[in-house]
């Protein structure tokens, strides 16, 4: 059960996710997310039965496909036990027909990352997968609406390398990380860029530009990569800035054109990427670089 106090934060939530999109220059275009960006209330809830994990998911799942809503696993910056920095990201995203499980308790709070803390779990997003597909808890608490064939990894910065990791599941058909990638030597708990060629999915890098500290990494990263994969860059939101910072909003339109594309087969979505006058290519600050993406 939600307690009251939470609904209430549910509702607010909601409720600043759309005045962003709104509000912004060009209203629901202004990140330029294909199509109309309607906004969906959404819930954020603790998920019965798979404890240290949030839910967000839109509020009325019964106008959605019963087992047709895609599953995206997230995994938090710094491979952190909260996922409260990512909200309004994570908010977005289900608001676009998605359930999202974060790593974290609804009610955990970050805590400063050390070097011993900050280690990548990819397993904590495998059993996200594997509870929202295969438990009586998930089917009950999301009304059956999980899509077993539409499964999505994502996760910033260290998080980013758990989905990464993650990814190599055969069951993940669509995989992205923002401000991230495996460093030249292996970190975070052994990982290592050869875990790249276990890949077998399309792969979205994000970068915030040179002040980033993972834009060579994802620029690296990319090269290496021998799956149908898209490297998007904002030269000047840094590390965190699409995910916990001012840009937000832009930062989960990319996260959901990217997932609409790969899991929803949505040719719009795809053309935010993809072809020398993709959506993003023709907006201030983005660059992209695509390879073996269909144009």
């Amino acid at each position: 059960m939600v307690s009251p106090r939470t609904r209430t934060r549910i509702v607010v939530l909601t409720a600043a996710v759309a005045l962003a999109v709104l509000s912004a220059p060009g209203g629901a275009h202004a990140a330029g997310g294909a199509g109309s960006r309607d906004v969906r209330a959404t819930v954020r809830e603790a998920a019965e039965g798979l404890p240290g994990h949030t839910v967000y998911r839109p509020a009325d799942l019964r106008v959605l496909p019963r087992g047709g809503v895609p599953v995206i696993a997230y995994g938090n910056g710094a491979c952190a036990a909260s996922n409260l920095s990512a909200i309004t990201f994570l908010t977005g995203l289900a608001s676009q027909g998605y359930i999202v499980i974060a790593n974290g308790a609804p009610d955990a709070f970050p805590v400063p990352s050390t070097p011993e803390t900050t280690t990548a779990h990819p397993e904590a997003l495998l059993a996200a997968i594997d509870w929202a597909t295969t438990s009586r808890e998930a089917r009950r608490q999301l009304d059956g609406r999980a899509a077993p064939d539409r499964i999505g990894v994502l996760g910033h910065s260290c998080g980013g390398v758990e989905a990464l990791a993650a990814g190599t599941d055969p069951r993940v058909g669509a995989v992205a990380g923002f401000n991230t990638g495996y460093l030249p030597e292996p970190a975070f708990g052994g990982y290592g860029r050869d875990r790249l060629a276990q890949l077998h999915s399309p792969t979205l890098l994000v970068n915030g530009g040179p002040d980033d500290v993972a834009y060579q990494n994802s620029i690296d990263n990319h090269a290496l990569l021998t799956v149908p994969a898209a490297l998007a860059g904002h030269a000047t939101v840094g590390h965190s800035g699409l995910i916990s910072g001012e840009q937000a909003t832009t930062g989960w339109q990319v996260a959901a054109d990217w997932f609409d594309y790969v899991l929803r087969g949505d040719e719009r979505a795809g053309a935010r990427f993809v072809g020398p006058d993709c959506g993003l290519c023709t907006e201030p600050e983005w660059t992209v670089e695509t390879k073996g993406l269909p144009l």
